[in-house]
């Protein structure tokens, strides 16, 4: 068995290097892996290495304004096909940031191609020989892999993926994110197979991109399993004692979001102090500001020293705001579960936190307001709890929604007196979107690719 993993985003980055699949396929005899990554080789040389793997550096894709123009008008006639997906409900809350109009006369374009006939899978299926990358057409040519499996639902990819397809070897997509179902657009390239995370991933995958169902195996989350074998964590008293955090303090973990997209991160920071300072909440609480490798990191600066507040930076390197090239340092992943873990309730305004703490049955408050600022419609954090992706976590009950100060300080005082409370919802919501609990995904997804690979056949065009 010969796989290619096209890697060119962290989540993928992750779940090949930091977990065992590499290993668990490497075991078997005969197989041999090539990683094609825009992440350098000497990245991946420090995270593994061995005889049957081989690293090839990929270089941007070259633009095309053909199929650019392509995918504009797949986006629009998208956005008629699917109106009930995050992606839909993104591009009308952008077109409030601008002006209305020309996405009204895009509107108008794409109904009257819709009135011919034209769908957005058609339209890219007709500039799907357009654009193919040379340097990885090469490549794919001389290695002849069974499969080439990849993860970001985002157009970048389509390039590589191009050339896959034209040589008719098999691709599969290992879904990345909980929100990429909904949130991510027409593919480029649909893929021949995919591996969801849940049942409730593999019907948004059949619904907003029309993948067969058939093709579909929901396998669980990479990213998640080390929380379910998390053994070797640090307990509380050793947790709390590496950030100078007082054991006997409850610790609120605030979940920062993407500054670019969530204004009042650090209001939020300042709302949680005066509540902690006033003594309102009832028992002594220390603040744990936990900052998203996506996030600008000198924003929170100011917080730091100040009492009742740590504020922790995900370990790692490359971390310029935009980049998507940050690379999580060795010990991230075991700070990470360990700060979950040890926290008594996680507060964000709306992420895949919200599933991290399900793992360690950690109750969850969601802001959905604006902690005082005033903003426009556009960048409220109201737009978050309107997309399809957070319905289904909404609708399980699991979290706490508040929208006012009021709200917040009475939240926190409900959860701090009773850990246990929404336990069940927080279960209940865990099968539903992340399906398995069990810390042997790495085994189905290594499976699920060895029975793809001795199938070799691609799926007839749709």
């Amino acid at each position: 068995m010969k796989l290619l993993f096209l890697i060119d985003n962290l989540q993928f980055f992750r779940d090949v290097f930091r977990s065992p699949v590499l290993p668990r396929l490497l075991a078997v005899e005969g197989t041999e892996v090539i990683v094609a990554s825009t992440y350098s080789a000497d990245a991946i040389a420090l995270e593994f290495a061995h005889a049957r793997l081989r690293v090839h550096p990929l270089q941007p894709p070259r633009t095309n304004w053909l199929t650019d123009l392509a995918y504009s008008v797949a986006k629009d006639l998208y956005v008629l096909e699917r109106p009930d997906g995050s992606f839909a409900q993104k591009r009308l809350v952008e077109a409030d940031q601008h002006e209305r109009r020309s996405l009204a006369v895009r509107m108008t374009l794409a109904r009257l191609l819709r009135t011919l006939g034209f769908t957005s899978r058609a339209v890219m299926r007709w500039v799907e020989g357009v654009g193919v990358e040379p340097d990885f057409d090469a490549l794919l040519q001389r290695e002849r892999p069974d499969l080439v499996v990849f993860s970001t639902m985002l157009p970048g990819v389509g390039p590589w993926l191009k050339a896959a397809r034209r040589q008719g070897i098999p691709i599969v997509l290992s879904v990345a994110s909980w929100d990429n179902p909904t949130s991510k657009g027409p593919l480029l390239v649909p893929p021949d197979h995919a591996l969801a995370w849940s049942e409730e991933m593999k019907r948004e995958l059949v619904h907003f991109h029309r993948l067969p169902a058939e093709r579909i195996a929901p396998v669980g989350v990479l990213y998640f399993e080390s929380y379910f074998a998390a053994k070797d964590l640090p307990d509380r008293a050793a947790f709390c004692a590496g950030l100078g955090i007082d054991p006997a303090c409850r610790i609120l973990h605030y979940a920062t979001g993407d500054s670019a997209l969530i204004r009042c991160n650090q209001e939020f920071i300042r709302v949680l102090q005066r509540l902690i300072a006033s003594g309102q909440l009832g028992e002594p609480c220390h603040l744990l500001v936990r900052v998203s490798p996506k996030d600008l990191f000198h924003l929170y600066k100011e917080f730091e020293g100040q009492p009742h507040v740590t504020v922790q930076y995900p370990a790692g390197s490359g971390t310029l705001y935009g980049a998507h090239k940050w690379l999580p340092a060795a010990g991230e992943e075991r700070e990470r579960a360990a700060t979950v873990k040890h926290s008594d309730v996680i507060l964000s305004v709306s992420s895949s936190m919200v599933l991290d703490a399900c793992c360690f049955d950690v109750p969850v408050i969601n802001l959905a307001y604006d902690a005082g600022m005033r903003v426009p419609p556009w960048e409220s954090v109201d737009r978050f709890f309107a997309y399809a992706h957070c319905q289904p976590a909404l609708a399980s009950n699991a979290t706490w929604v508040v929208k006012d100060d009021a709200a917040l300080l009475d939240t926190l005082r409900l959860v701090l007196r009773d850990r246990s409370a929404k336990s069940p919802e927080r279960r209940r919501m865990l099968e539903r979107l992340v399906g398995f609990a069990d810390g042997r995904t790495n085994e189905r997804w290594v499976a699920a690719l060895r029975r793809l690979s001795a199938a070799k056949t691609p799926a007839p065009a749709s």
